[in-house]
């Protein structure tokens, strides 16, 4: 007769099973009775094999939460250095796999920090690229966590022109405003990157950005010179084509864009323009606003001595 209570090593057996199955929260059921009954039997190595095992389950729906890696890698770290985990057809030494995990974190947290725009971009920067170039030390070794769970064989140095790539973007991002020139140069970097990884539309875009960055022209109000279109200088429309007048100055510069249609204007002049504009907008808002309210204030006189006639 099979013994009414399990043993740890039959629970733990029992939870691979179903790991490899697929079903993953009865699997955690299962490495969670198997940690409790390693615990009392004071089998303290396969108890916290059986926590790690338990933790992994949650993989699938945890996998871009940098504290949920976090601690998985901590529950890694504390496994002996020959232990292998097998919770699919292939299996990993605790240290490998703590690596992998650790990276993973990293990079979560750090595309976290690029997505949301805040704190320094460089230092941002700079931490993506130390991540890229550790995922690189692996070689091709396959990521195996989302071998495992998703079926997806990714080699870990794939993401290195992913992640340096990304980097750059971060850095040309940082230097706009100041320094339009360097960041032209960083996105030009990060277009090249793209391009390694195949990913075309990016490498596009980060090409147009170049492009735009680089523009060098002149204002068509007072001359000045600048770069960065959008951000040294800006284009405004015009209802007039004036490709034939002739610029002031010996700068070749352009000061219309090639439509001729649009001329550029320095930041500073762009701005006084709009506030004029504005000003001038406000003030004929207020005269028609004005104007309607004296013809209204005009027929309701007329109404009430239409109505005192008639009463």
């Amino acid at each position: 007769m099979a013994p009414l209570l399990k043993a740890g090593s039959d629970l733990l057996e029992q939870g691979l099973d179903l790991a490899r199955r697929r079903e993953y929260d009865r699997a955690r059921g299962k490495f969670d009775d198997a940690a409790r009954k390693y615990a009392k039997e004071g089998n303290l190595h396969e108890a916290n094999l059986a926590r790690a095992y338990a933790a992994l389950m949650l993989y699938p729906a945890q996998f871009s939460n940098p504290g949920y890696l976090t601690g998985l890698a901590a529950l890694l770290r504390s496994l002996m250095e020959t232990t292998e985990l097998r919770p699919g057809p292939r299996g990993i030494s605790a240290p490998e796999l703590a690596a992998q995990v650790e990276l993973a974190a990293a990079e979560v947290n750090t595309l976290g920090l690029m997505e949301s725009g805040a704190g320094d971009r460089a230092a941002i920067a700079q931490g993506a690229q130390a991540i890229a170039g550790q995922y690189r030390q692996l070689g091709s070794q396959p990521l195996f966590l989302p071998e495992t769970f998703h079926q997806i064989s990714i080699p870990a140095d794939s993401r290195f022109p992913m992640l340096m790539a990304l980097s750059f973007e971060t850095l040309g991002r940082a230097f706009e405003a100041t320094d339009p020139l360097l960041a032209a140069e960083n996105f030009q970097t990060a277009q090249q990157y793209w391009t390694q990884t195949g990913d075309a539309a990016r490498a596009g875009a980060s090409a147009a950005r170049v492009e735009r960055l680089a523009y060098r022209a002149k204002c068509w109000f007072c001359g000045r010179e600048g770069i960065g279109h959008g951000i040294q200088f800006v284009s405004m429309p015009i209802d007039l084509d004036v490709t034939g007048l002739q610029g002031t100055g010996p700068s070749p510069l352009p000061s219309l864009d090639s439509s001729g249609r649009r001329l550029f204007a320095c930041r500073g002049c762009h701005a006084a323009i709009r506030g004029l504009a504005d000003s001038l907008a406000e003030q004929r808002s207020a005269e028609v606003e004005a104007r309607l309210l004296a013809r209204i204030q005009n027929l309701e006189a007329r109404l009430r001595t239409v109505a005192a006639l008639r009463g």
